[in-house]
């Protein structure tokens, strides 16, 4: 069974693995015209958008320091936790964009049709995550006082999962996700024959209602350890599915700078759903024998 020192390191390798990739897309035009598409489309920012690339790298830098401190297999927990620290901030900022910047589909009505917003959603899951990974460490520079953090955090994560799957599963029965997923699901061997067979559409409402029927098997972790580890089963499987199209789907690399390992924004949306699985593998280890929440 899944222990949670285990899912720890999982984490830790996600977490680490997401902000250096991106830290390194930060010091290419794919970041620069990433970063500039916020900047620009702020309502507080807008004027700054012609530092885009300044930005850009100055945010690269800060990503590679928390990825490393992170990542590194360092004696103290101190540093790991500056960088898991880095890490929640960057994810607390990141969720604000969703009040400041147009994220929503016009074509489907606007909220709560969700368009580039649905990138940033997932930061609440991975800020529970960071929350999880940091109530581990004990050290002089943070004395780990707060020993509900591993408790409380898993709400946090447990609320980023159904707040992803719960509103992406439901854009798929809109027509603009639909076609969205288009290209996605076309390329890939597990969902090919399911467009010819149903339709785009058809394919579309399949997926949200797998995605919606892991939120009700979710909704478990108060009242069913059962059926809440189902839950987090069948969503640990989508993410691993759909972080397969970073394999599947040319569209997930920037063409312009080569390809592999440059990632189009497709591309930084599909690599977020590393940590989230590891979110899932938390979850799943602290509803076992050394988890929390084992016998509830």
């Amino acid at each position: 069974m899944l222990s949670p020192g285990n899912a720890l390191i999982f984490s830790r390798f996600a977490l680490a693995v997401m902000f250096i990739w991106f830290a390194a897309m930060n010091f290419t035009s794919v970041g620069t015209s990433t970063v500039e598409s916020w900047i620009a489309g702020h309502a507080f920012l807008s004027g700054l958008s012609d530092q885009a690339s300044s930005a850009a790298r100055t945010l690269g830098i800060y990503q590679l320091v928390a990825g490393v401190l992170i990542g590194a297999p360092l004696p103290s927990g101190s540093f790991r936790r500056i960088g898991l620290a880095m890490f929640g901030l960057y994810a607390a900022l990141a969720l604000t964009l969703m009040f400041t910047n147009p994220v929503w589909l016009e074509a489907e009505g606007g909220f709560p049709a969700i368009g580039s917003g649905q990138g940033i959603i997932k930061y609440l899951a991975m800020l529970g995550l960071v929350f999880w990974a940091a109530s581990f460490d004990n050290s002089r520079m943070f004395s780990n006082r707060h020993s509900g953090m591993r408790l409380w955090s898993q709400i946090v994560m447990w609320a980023g999962l159904v707040l992803v799957l719960g509103w992406i599963g439901a854009m798929k029965f809109t027509a603009s996700e639909a076609a969205g997923i288009d290209p996605l699901v076309t390329t890939h061997l597990a969902f090919s024959w399911m467009p010819p067979l149903l339709g785009i559409q058809g394919t579309s409402h399949v997926i949200g209602v797998i995605e919606l029927v892991t939120v009700a098997a979710l909704a478990g972790y108060w009242f069913s350890s059962h059926l809440y580890r189902i839950g987090l089963h069948l969503a640990a499987i989508t993410f691993m599915l759909t972080l397969s199209f970073l394999v599947t789907f040319d569209g997930a690399w920037a063409g312009d700078a080569g390809g592999f390992p440059a990632l189009a924004r497709s591309g930084h949306f599909l690599l977020k759903d590393l940590p989230l699985l590891a979110v899932c593998l938390a979850l799943l280890a602290e509803t076992g024998r050394e988890g929390t929440r084992r016998g509830r």
